[in-house]
């Protein structure tokens, strides 16, 4: 018998003892937290991504801390980090999720990079994609706004959300049948928000609402590591 059970301490008690403060952690609501999260972020690159943990992932991609995210990444590729994980349907609900979340500029680019790389490959076939995950205008608008007009088309955040757009307007082919108006709308959405950036006279302005294009800078509400 362990001594913390000889005084009365039952295993489940303690078992959320221990998450209660990993909980607190992952908050990210103070430098310490940062301090051990970042190291927590490291141990999980050893780990890499998997079908039986990608759920943590997420959880650390949704703090969109840079420092912790870089602990995350390592030298590796962000936009390979999931690689050996089927996105599913919650996996691409929550990257999307994090892209409504916060305004242009408001998501750490590598952090982006990450979620892009999901969504780029379950995309890849795009009826596919779309049977997992039907994704909708508000989803697509979302997307888009996350361009920069300041950068060109071969930047590589722009270069991967322009594929995925034009995977997504590939729901909709000359001469294949399709009855559904919802994928029709989706469809002319991400052309239209793709022609728009690729023409040096148009703005994303005439494609997407201006609510969404308001600014943001990532760096505004991240709580820094302690020593920063």
């Amino acid at each position: 018998m362990k001594r913390w059970e000889e005084e009365g301490w039952k295993e489940q008690d303690v078992n959320n003892l221990e998450l209660s403060f990993l909980h607190e952690i992952l908050e990210c609501q103070r430098g310490v937290s940062v301090d051990a999260t970042i190291t927590f972020a490291s141990f999980m690159r050893d780990k890499m991504v998997n079908p039986d943990n990608y759920p943590l992932f997420l959880k650390i991609l949704e703090l969109n801390n840079h420092w912790v995210i870089d602990a995350l990444v390592g030298d590796d590729e962000p936009t390979t980090i999931f690689k050996a994980v089927q996105p599913n349907y919650y996996i691409l609900r929550e990257c999307f999720s994090i892209m409504q979340k916060h305004s242009r500029g408001g998501v750490y680019p590598k952090t982006l990079l990450i979620v892009l790389g999901i969504i780029e490959h379950a995309y890849l076939n795009p009826l596919e994609g779309y049977r997992v995950y039907p994704l909708n205008q508000t989803d697509v608008n979302n997307l888009g706004k996350h361009l920069n007009e300041q950068e060109d088309q071969t930047w590589p955040l722009n270069r991967t959300i322009l594929q995925i757009l034009d995977k997504i307007a590939e729901l909709v082919q000359p001469g294949r049948p399709e009855d559904d108006e919802d994928i029709i709308l989706i469809s002319t959405q991400a052309n239209n928000i793709r022609g728009k950036f690729l023409d040096i006279t148009k703005s994303l302005k005439e494609s997407i609402p201006d609510l969404l294009l308001q600014l943001e800078d990532y760096t505004r509400l991240e709580i820094p590591p302690t020593g920063q």
